[in-house]
């Protein structure tokens, strides 16, 4: 059980910028209202790998300012407990029996995530920011005299 002496007073969430359904959580999460601000890094970029280089790569990781770490399904939940219109999501999915049931769907998605991107045509960063960079790219005109 955590040390309710040290309070969290802010989370990094580290996820894969490469899957579009990931970056698309990581948009719906920044337009909600949370209890506890939240940082997202992706997992690849050179802060992340600096601050939690030691964090398992291809899991969503959840890290707290006190140094407590959840990873998968437990990371999901300690998003969901961050925001104000879903803590309470968050306290009955962790009690049995709605806890294996949030485990297998969270089992599920995570496995299917790069899937269910092209299915649902979502994006992820780097597939927009390649995307951008190919529409706005600065071109070299040749001078006429």
């Amino acid at each position: 059980m955590r040390d309710v002496m040290r309070p969290i007073s802010k989370l990094c969430v580290v996820y894969d910028s490469a899957c579009g359904l990931c970056s698309a959580v990581r948009d719906w999460t920044t337009r909600q209202v949370t209890l506890v601000p939240v940082e997202f890094l992706a997992a690849h970029c050179e802060e992340a790998l600096l601050r939690f280089g030691q964090l398992p790569q291809g899991e969503l990781a959840v890290v707290a300012d006190t140094g407590e770490v959840w990873l998968g399904n437990h990371a999901w939940l300690v998003c969901l407990w961050a925001l104000r219109d879903y803590r309470e999501w968050s306290l009955r999915l962790v009690r049995p029996p709605l806890s294996l049931m949030a485990r297998e769907a969270y089992a599920a998605v995570s496995r299917n995530r790069l899937g269910l991107s092209q299915l649902l045509d979502i994006q992820s960063d780097s597939e927009l920011e390649q995307q951008l960079r190919k529409v706005y790219a600065p071109t070299c005109q040749t001078a006429k005299n």
